[in-house]
């Protein structure tokens, strides 16, 4: 019976293996942290993590917190930006006190990809399952 006991618990004490690698700056190819400091020429508290041949950051831009990954010669793949709802455009806002005026902006993200920039946001009510929109800054609802 102990033998089961510590067969079905091992699952809780091993790591999971997602193919993410925390390195150091020093070991960033020096074309992708040009453009990361091109880019992101403010940024404090960089982390950095290898997944595959993408290289992600980890960092604070202000006050917010940012993910932007590149790729291994230098280009630009993404950016996620953690925002407060108080940051959100107008009309973005709008849109979900119009639409969705009995639930709550749990967490709110700025998308920036080379061919698109949109808003994601999770959208909480008591005892209800979440609800996540995609938004323009223009505040229309995108399909996802």
């Amino acid at each position: 019976m102990l033998g089961l006991l510590v067969a079905l618990q091992a699952p809780l004490f091993t790591s999971c293996n997602d193919d993410d690698e925390d390195i150091q700056a020093n070991q960033v190819p020096e074309v992708v942290m040009a453009a990361f400091t091109a880019k992101y020429p403010a940024a404090t508290m960089v982390q950095w993590e290898k997944q595959g041949s993408t290289y992600k950051a980890d960092f604070y831009n202000g006050s917010n917190e940012v993910d932007a990954w590149f790729a291994s010669d230098g280009t630009w793949k993404k950016s996620e930006t953690d925002l407060f709802a108080a940051q959100l455009p107008e009309p973005v806002m709008a849109y979900v006190q119009t639409n969705y005026a009995d639930r709550v902006i749990d967490d709110c993200d700025l998308i920036e990809t080379p061919t698109e920039t949109y808003y994601w946001l999770e959208l909480d009510k008591a005892g209800a399952a979440d609800v996540y929109i995609k938004l323009t800054a223009a505040g229309e609802r995108l399909p996802y």
